[in-house]
């Protein structure tokens, strides 16, 4: 039986008494490149105005084996599908447009501007890695204030606090009744300051 590969890394598996005096070097040495690009390698991806883009998954060297996705130069919002077999990236998105990654069904995962994601493939769809059924993003913007659904935009709340009302969050512009207890607080004070300046 000849060699094969591996379904998740591509990696060449010897079959017995194949490839003598060959398989240490260069079969044996491209299996353990291939291993540490798997764990640690870094596939750059300089997609420009790409509408989508398919990573290339080949036997032999391939960009979908990387670890670290990292995506450089993307100026247009970009679909780019990974092989359908179950692996884990993380991804960097330095382009000034966001990254939807799928594997062409299931689930997707849009990477934003600027962001770096752990992007995990179950061989069926994508994920982002998070907390409680929530991507990170996800998980700052609805778990934590989960009754609002998002964080407030900044855009046209200047000077406003962000509050709860026992119902929601949300933001709110500081009023006279937030400060109500003011008089009664300064007069402690001032008493304060008046018995001290007896003692002392």
């Amino acid at each position: 039986m000849p060699s094969n590969y591996t379904p998740r890394l591509r990696l060449e598996m010897q079959a017995a008494g194949e490839n003598i005096n060959t398989w240490g070097e260069p079969r044996l040495n491209n299996v353990i490149a291939r291993l540490d690009y798997a764990i640690a390698g870094r596939t750059v991806l300089a997609l420009g105005s790409a509408a989508t883009y398919v990573l290339v998954a080949s036997n032999g060297d391939d960009e979908a084996r990387g670890a670290i996705l990292d995506i450089t130069s993307l100026t247009t919002p970009c679909v780019i599908t990974v092989p359908s077999s179950p692996k884990q990236y993380l991804i960097r998105n330095q382009g000034s447009a966001p990254a939807t990654f799928t594997t062409g069904a299931g689930p997707t995962v849009v990477v934003s501007s600027g962001s770096v994601v752990g992007l995990f493939c179950d061989g069926a769809g994508v994920s982002e890695l998070g907390f409680g059924g929530y991507g990170l993003k996800d998980y700052v913007d609805r778990a934590v204030l989960g009754a609002t659904g998002s964080l407030p935009a900044t855009l046209g709340n200047a000077g406003k606090v962000l509050g709860c009302d026992g119902v929601s969050w949300g933001p709110r512009t500081l009023s006279m009744s937030d400060i109500a207890d003011i008089g009664a607080y300064t007069a402690q004070r001032n008493a304060f300051a008046l018995v001290s300046s007896l003692i002392f």
